[in-house]
């Protein structure tokens, strides 16, 4: 404050300076004692004439107010960040907002409608043919068959037919059950029309010849078990014959690429006979026997072989009697082997 032309008060940090005094530097330290003292109120003029005291504000009030000052300056900075970046935020013009999200209205947000296009549709004539649909047929799927793998076989050799027979002595007494592994037949146990065979047996073929009688008086003996119908028989000598010059008894077998043994037990009486033996693809085998006196029998082994299939046919027949009302041939038992 300036007055009477007098020098103006001056106000420092901590007090006031009394007029025509020099500011105390800060640095030094103030002596005598000090006492804590309020803020005065700014002095009015001097009066000219007047005493002054001299006295300086200084310390403890000095540092009090300097933080009072620092603090007050520190919130203002901090309010001037806060002010500052509000005012960025609501003037940046590259700032937009997000869209994406529906704003809440007060009703559920529903997605925005496809644009509807202005565009003319085309005309019946300018539009292309649109193709007509064949309707879809559903088809039932079924897995492809799995074939059984394999193993590849070597083709069978072609089988050359062969047979042959041969004549022997018939034993005292034959079992039919052990040699006639596959089958085997009897005929005559009780009467002409009796026929015993291997149970289950189906082999041996009998296709008959001309009518036939029983006999009970054979040089040779048969025996079986597991026949049908007669399950087991022992030590029997009888059999069956035909009378009369071409008088016949046909029996057939099959055949098997492997070799096989027809056994024939036949005989004559007063009369000779011939075996005739037939293979399709084969030579034709035979034998003979004769008795012009009384009874000769054999057993004849036929031996052969063909294809799968085929059939094998025995003959027996009459070509010669000697006596005058009944020379003739017969015929026991056949094994199949």
């Amino acid at each position: 404050m300036h007055g009477n032309g007098e020098e103006p008060d001056q106000l420092r940090i901590g007090g006031w300076i009394e007029p025509g005094r020099r500011p105390i530097d800060d640095s030094r330290a103030l002596t005598g004692p000090t006492r804590p003292l309020a803020l005065p109120a700014a002095p009015g003029p001097v009066p000219a004439g007047a005493a002054t005291t001299g006295t300086v504000h200084t310390g403890r009030h000095r540092e009090v107010r300097r933080w009072w000052r620092l603090a007050a300056a520190s919130a203002a900075a901090v309010l001037g960040v806060i002010a500052a970046v509000q005012i960025a935020d609501d003037s940046d013009p590259g700032a937009t907002a997000d869209t994406s999200l529906p704003l809440w209205t007060g009703k559920p947000w529903a997605p925005p409608t496809p644009p509807v296009s202005i565009a003319p549709e085309p005309s019946a004539e300018s539009a292309p043919p649109v193709p007509t649909a064949i309707p879809s047929v559903p088809v039932a799927t079924q897995a492809p068959p799995t074939t059984p793998s394999r193993t590849p076989t070597t083709p069978a050799k072609p089988v050359t037919p062969t047979v042959s027979v041969t004549a022997a002595s018939i034993p005292a007494v034959v079992d039919l059950g052990a040699e006639g592994g596959q089958d085997w037949m009897h005929w005559g146990l009780t009467d002409a029309a009796s026929v015993n065979r291997r149970r289950g047996g189906t082999a041996i073929e009998d296709l008959g010849g001309t009518p036939r009688g029983r006999y009970d008086n054979n040089p040779q003996l048969y025996s079986w078990t597991g026949g049908s119908p007669t399950n087991a028989a022992a030590r029997t000598p009888t059999g069956v014959y035909t009378c009369g010059q071409g008088a016949t008894f046909t029996l057939r077998v099959p055949a098997s690429p492997t070799t096989r043994t027809l056994r024939v037990y036949a005989g004559v009486w007063m009369a000779a006979g011939r075996l005739t033996v037939t293979l399709p693809g084969a030579a034709t085998a035979t034998q003979t026997l004769e008795n012009r006196n009384a009874i000769r029998t054999a057993r004849f082994d036929i031996r052969y072989r063909a294809a799968a299939g085929t059939r094998l046919t025995v003959t027996w027949t009459a070509t010669a009697v000697y006596h005058p009302t009944c020379g003739n041939i017969d015929l026991q038992a056949a094994t199949l082997d």
